[in-house]
């Protein structure tokens, strides 16, 4: 049965270990949808013939040049159904970096962008702190009248999802979904919500690898996705008193259902 790890930073892996860290994955059964951080990062990857390339602008990586980047990005939207990572980051030390004002212009442009756009996208969302100024945004450019969710043009996963609970019912009712890994399983608040949201709006991720590096050995690398993958089926599985079996079994139908 497929594994699809919702969130993985391709555009971190060194060019040299990709072609063995894809053919590794293959043979797990793992897929990725490989996540950018900037736009220009994914004309980049996009060379590669990715399955599941993902066009980004991380928070962290806006810098005095996000003009040239949203016109990149408003330029590869045609060629991907899938985005990310984008998102808000409203921790102290990342406002520092990046003002609020500017976060909010560059996110609010990517999914003018994408409501526009004539195909679905599916959204892979960055909510630090920030998840109901998230929210405020997306409502509003949702396809209410289709009830949310499957069909709408726009359809949100908060990737590691670390807000409120009434932000989480928000997004639910928004016909999102929330990707775990193995971090969010760490903390008790990550663990009640997995336990409690509707099993058809969880999605797994694994976010490796955690930074840029040019040391990423490619065996190293999808060892430890394949172990992450398996590892948060196992948990999730415990947390929610089911079989791991029928849970592989609803995630696929989930993955299924947004047409990855």
């Amino acid at each position: 049965m497929r594994l699809i790890d919702t969130h993985f930073h391709y555009d971190f892996l060194p060019p040299a270990s990709r072609e063995c860290f894809k053919a590794d994955i293959a043979q797990e059964g793992v897929e990725i949808i490989a996540q950018t951080v900037r736009p220009s990062g994914f004309v980049e990857i996009e060379r590669e013939n990715l399955p599941m390339a993902a066009v980004g602008y991380h928070p962290w990586y806006i810098d005095g040049n996000y003009e040239r980047e949203l016109e990149i990005f408003r330029e590869a939207l045609p060629r991907t159904r899938f985005v990310g990572e984008i998102g808000l980051d409203f921790a102290p030390r990342r406002l520092d970096d990046v003002p609020a004002e500017t976060q909010i212009h560059v996110f609010t442009s990517i999914l003018d962008a994408v409501r526009a756009s004539s195909q679905p996208h599916i959204l892979s969302i960055h909510t630090v702190r920030s998840a109901d100024r998230v929210l405020d945004l997306l409502e509003p450019r949702l396809d209410s009248d289709k009830g949310g969710g499957l069909g709408q043009n726009l359809v949100p996963i908060f990737h590691r999802f670390g807000g409120t609970s009434d932000e989480l019912t928000r997004l639910i009712r928004a016909g999102g979904y929330i990707s775990v890994n193995p971090l969010m399983l760490r903390t008790k608040r990550g663990r009640a919500y997995v336990s409690q949201v509707p099993v058809d709006r969880l999605l797994l991720e694994t976010d490796l690898p955690h930074e840029p590096g040019s040391g990423y050995a490619a065996e190293a690398v999808s060892a430890e996705v394949v172990a992450a993958l398996r590892d948060t089926v196992a948990e999730v599985a415990a947390l929610r008193k089911m079989d791991e079996a029928e849970l592989k079994n609803a995630l696929a139908k989930n993955v299924e259902a947004l047409g990855i």
